[in-house]
This record gives structure tokens, sequence and C-alpha cells, in this order.
């Protein structure tokens, strides 16, 4: 056949048609891109908020109750600090690797006779918020509340963070503080709309509370919404 020759250069043209155009064509089905880079992030921990946190196992904070005058000791009996790396596990993060600073500790209370539980909050590659540089801190006992100190501290217009039922947010700072005839710097003022850790009952009866976490030292006030109770440091002692 004269015309084998031609015929097979069209079908050789046509096929490279076929592969070449639709290939490159995003549009087209069965478009195969290209895999995308390797991404990888260092997120370390601020050390202004390690400064409102660390304290190691054998530290202790002595309250009192200023409607009641009771007395409440917490102490420190695990503390946990380490880096933790990450990989996305969902098609469009696997290429993704994150190793980030986490931080807990647990300490026990000899009002409420309960263990209490701080950690920073877990982070993922499969979240699109995790390198917003925001770490919030959970604080769970006798009930839990979310987030009681959020950091970088930002007040804003919203109900602020939590899980749904509790809401915690940031109302301000004072540059000095006096407690119970000491001066704390730095403190850092969160209102709790419901804070299940409140009460010595179970199951416990939720009230709002303010928190206020002094540089350095941690927790050193909480007070009652809705009535007249504080509790309010008296001493402490803070292994770094």
């Amino acid at each position: 056949m004269k015309n084998t020759p031609i015929i097979q250069n069209i079908l050789i043209a046509l096929a490279l048609f076929f592969l070449l155009g639709c290939d490159k064509d995003p549009s087209k089905p069965g478009y195969q891109g290209k895999p995308p880079k390797p991404e990888y992030y260092r997120i370390k921990m601020n050390e202004e908020l390690k400064s409102y946190l660390w304290s190691k196992s054998g530290s202790y904070w002595i309250y009192k109750n200023t409607k009641t005058g009771d007395l409440d000791t917490h102490i420190v009996n695990n503390f946990y600090f380490d880096s933790i790396l990450v990989k996305g596990d969902q098609l469009h993060t696997k290429h993704i690797t994150i190793y980030y600073d986490y931080l807990s500790k647990s300490f026990y209370s000899t009002f409420i006779k309960r263990y209490f539980y701080e950690y920073s909050n877990y982070k993922s590659p499969n979240a699109e918020s995790f390198n917003n540089g925001r770490n919030g801190i959970t604080r769970e006992g006798n009930g839990s509340i979310n987030y009681p100190l959020y950091y970088p501290f930002v007040i804003t217009s919203g109900p602020g963070t939590g899980n749904g039922s509790s809401y915690t947010t940031y109302i301000g700072m004072d540059s000095t503080l006096t407690i119970q005839g000491k001066i704390y710097h730095h403190v850092a003022k969160f209102d709790i709309d419901s804070d299940g850790v409140w009460s010595k009952t179970y199951p416990y009866t939720t009230t709002g509370s303010k928190y206020y976490w002094a540089k350095d030292v941690g927790l050193v006030k909480r007070t009652a919404t809705h009535r007249d109770e504080n509790w309010e440091l008296i001493e402490y002692n803070i292994i770094k």
C-alpha cells in the first residue's frame, strides 16, 4: 500500500498531539501535576510564654481564700517539655513536616484533693493554622476549661477562645499588681465565662471567673465572677 507511510505519520502526529496536549492541560481528566516541594517548619515556644508556665516538679504555690480563710497548696508532681516531629497524613499535607515545642505539667490541689493538668496545644500539619504562632494553654481538673492562657496576648472583639462551652478572653495586662502585700509584675488577666475547676464538689457547679497570671511566677489570683470570693497567692517556690 503506497499510502501506508502517510497513514503512519498521521497516526504518530495524532498520538503526539494527545500525549503532549492533554497531559499539559490541568483542566483535562487524568492530568498529573508535579508533587509539591517538601516543607519543613521549626516552631519554637516563645520564651515569654515559657516564663508564665515554666515550673518543674517540686514547685509549689500556696493560695488563701479571702472569704473563708481556707488554704490550698498546688504542688507540681510532673513536668514535661520536648519537641515533637509530626508529618502530614492527608494527601495535600504529606509534603509538610513540623517540629514544635510541647509543654505539659500536672499538680495536686490539697484543698480540692484532685490533680490538675496544664498543657500547650498540639499542632498538626493537617490544620491550616498550625503555623499561626499562637499557643493555647489548657487547664483541666474537676471538669475542664480550655485555654485559660492564650499567647500572644491579643484582645479581640469576638467571644474569645475555647471549646464552645467555655470561653477565655484576654482582658489586659497590669504592669504591677499587689496581692497579699507582695508586688507582681507583668500580670496577664483572663476572663472565663464557665470555669469547671472552681468548685470542690463533683459534679461541679460552674461559675465565671478571672485568672491572673504573673510572669516568672504563674497563677497568682483567681476571682469568682458572681460571688465575693478570691484565691490569692501567699507563698510560692518555683523550680526552673
